[in-house]
């Protein structure tokens, strides 16, 4: 049976010339987590590892949530990039079994594809909707090319900082974790541009959804 569903696959970028491959794992491990614990009501078939560490998958009902995604995985393995791709198609084969690596179906064949163009043109985010106007599509794409590029020049500390503020919701609750006081924290989300940065990923996820609801 053809179920249309959201595809999400990540695949890290340059994960055999890491040190510390171990401690990629670790990371990548504790994103997956968080992934498969924000999305818990929305997942298909939970996110998990299908090729080592270089390459992760799950399964959405739909595209919403999609971006929250990809934000937790990248996030997690910061400063390591990972290209991701983003399909809303069919599933024919495994659609119920609940278990991301024994599914197939055109949506996986379209994001293996994009993953390997995201390759050649050096680029980190590909969208895809079988039935979406195209330039609606090319624009949200876009955006989170350019937020994951954005992303890509935080420090380690920065992405540690923002991490934490959006998990704690308050600078105070922020600065008392990380054992720091508020005025740093407040100078490291600036530097970071984290408040525009989320404030975009929020208008991203509404997004997102507005387009999964025109969808068929």
């Amino acid at each position: 049976m053809t179920t249309r569903r959201c595809v999400v696959i990540g695949d890290v970028i340059g994960s055999r010339e890491v040190d510390d491959r171990t401690a990629l794992r670790d990371r990548l491990e504790t994103g997956l987590e968080a992934v498969n614990d924000a999305l818990a009501d929305r997942l298909v078939a939970p996110f998990a590892t299908l090729k080592g560490v270089d390459e992760v998958g799950g399964v959405l009902e739909s595209p919403e949530g999609a971006y929250r995604a990809l934000q937790l995985l990248t996030e997690a393995i910061h400063p390591t990039t990972m290209r991701v791709a983003i399909v809303h198609g069919s599933v024919d084969i495994g659609a119920n079994t609940g278990d991301v690596a024994e599914m197939d179906g055109p949506a996986f064949h379209t994001a293996d594809d994009a993953l390997g163009r995201l390759d050649e043109r050096e680029r980190l985010v590909a969208l895809s909707f079988e039935e979406a106007h195209s330039w609606q599509v090319g624009l949200i794409e876009a955006q989170m090319e350019l937020l994951s590029m954005w992303k890509e020049a935080w420090t380690p500390r920065q992405a540690e900082v923002v991490r934490t503020y959006r998990d704690a919701a308050t600078m105070g609750a922020a600065a008392k974790r990380l054992g720091v006081s508020v005025q740093s924290v407040s100078k490291t989300l600036k530097r970071a541009r984290a408040v525009t940065i989320i404030e975009i990923e929020e208008t991203l996820e509404t997004a997102l959804s507005h387009l999964a609801e025109g969808t068929p």
